[in-house]
């Protein structure tokens, strides 16, 4: 495997990692405020991207 698809490869595990402590972390502030943990995700994604594109 040369160097480019190792560091993909890499990445790609790292944001996957990310993705877990995303999740968990909003199932967790639902779960402490007795929120819906879909509310949360859909609060959290609209917020992402919302910020994701006001960083651009």
């Amino acid at each position: 495997m040369n160097d480019d698809k190792k560091l993909y490869k890499k990445a790609i595990e790292r944001i996957d990692e990310l993705v877990d402590e995303v999740l968990q972390t909003c199932n967790e502030v639902a779960d402490e405020n007795h929120y819906d943990r879909d509310w949360v995700l859909d609060r959290f994604r609209a917020h992402f991207n919302r910020a994701r594109k006001e960083s651009v």
